[in-house]
């Protein structure tokens, strides 16, 4: 089958699944039966293309790499909109690749409307839309028989919400702990070593651990926007992150850090949703753990979640000092799934 996606937003990550495209072409033909192909790219400040055929990846890629625009790629090169590219794209599905908006989730909700609107099928890595508007999403998805994914939103590409969709039939999840942002577990770690948490931000914003804006890790704002979306998407909190109890770590001292580790413990960013009388809470706060704890050997990038269930217990999930090409691979993960519901003629929501 052929399948044609319309990428919106093409920074690190979106360049990276275009790379996992193009060296998992022969695989996708080969195992799945899927011909892929990419007719439009929107960007913030590079340019945007829009083709009713196959855009040159590898051309593409090479134009961001050595020019740093896509302004010289040709007769695609167009100055419409994302929503307007969306409107006038005849794909079958919509990657929402664009940036956090920790206000409203804007414009990535619209872009997601404007897709189901247009008859395609939605994969995004981007929290917003699902943290702020993750029920509204989900009816559109289902009254237009649209299929709509999102593996990278939270932990990177480790498979959290298509455990419990494809593993776990009839479980309910009644809490959610864990943590979830990799910036400040990796900050924390340096403090524990005795490096200042100035510097150690620094650190990972130049390893490109941190966000676009540090602040939004170290003021709890990315692990309440994780918690917000596992808790709509598992527990159908209908919350936000503005609803988060949330305390970062930028007011911790020093001195607590290296307390802790003079008593062989550890300070984590935990991150919680709890049904409470009928109400799903949320909150985000650091926590002194002790080596009985399973998070207290999660260290550096590394982050971890725990689903309560009435019928399973407690499962954990780890992963292991993600990078970008985990992410890159949740969307190509959702990308497989969605191709097979067509296949067989599905339509579904996560």
């Amino acid at each position: 089958m052929m399948l044609q996606l319309a990428l919106i937003g093409f920074g690190n990550v979106g360049r990276e699944f275009a790379r996992l495209l193009l060296s998992r072409r022969e695989w996708l033909r080969r195992s799945e039966d899927i011909d892929v192909e990419v007719l439009a790219i929107a960007t913030k400040r590079h340019g945007s293309l829009l083709s009713d055929k196959a855009l040159n990846l590898e051309r593409v890629l090479h134009e961001l790499e050595e020019k740093g625009t896509l302004r010289g790629y040709g007769p695609e090169l167009t100055e419409l909109s994302p929503l307007e590219i969306i409107e006038r794209c005849d794909a079958d599905i919509m990657v929402e690749l664009t940036t956090l908006n920790i206000e409203s989730g804007q414009p990535a909700i619209d872009h997601i409307k404007a897709a189901f609107r247009a008859g395609m099928s939605v994969i995004t890595t981007n929290k917003g839309p699902l943290s702020f508007a993750y029920e509204d999403l989900r009816g559109i998805a289902r009254s237009r028989g649209a299929q709509f994914r999102f593996e990278g939103t939270v932990m990177d590409g480790t498979p959290v919400f298509s455990l419990v969709e494809k593993t776990l039939p009839g479980c309910e999840i009644t809490g959610i702990c864990g943590i979830l942002n990799s910036t400040t577990n990796y900050v924390l770690g340096e403090m524990y070593r005795g490096k200042d948490m100035e510097q150690a931000l620094e650190d990972a914003v130049r390893f490109g651990i941190a966000e676009a804006d540090p602040s939004m890790d170290i003021d709890g704002w990315d692990a309440a926007a994780k918690i917000t979306t596992l808790a709509n998407v598992l527990m159908e909190a209908k919350s936000s992150p503005r609803r988060v109890n949330r305390v970062g770590i930028r007011d911790l001292i020093p001195e607590a850090v290296t307390n802790a580790a003079r008593e062989g413990r550890k300070i984590k960013l935990i991150a919680y949703a709890e049904r409470v009388k009928g109400v799903v809470k949320t909150m985000v706060r650091p926590e002194l753990l002790g080596p009985e704890n399973l998070f207290w050997s999660v260290d550096g990038t590394s982050c971890a979640v725990t689903l309560k269930t009435d019928l399973m217990g407690e499962i954990t999930v780890v992963e292991s000092n993600p990078n970008l090409p985990q992410t890159a691979y949740a969307v190509f993960s959702d990308m497989v799934l969605i191709a097979d519901s067509i296949k067989r003629g599905v339509a579904s929501s996560s």
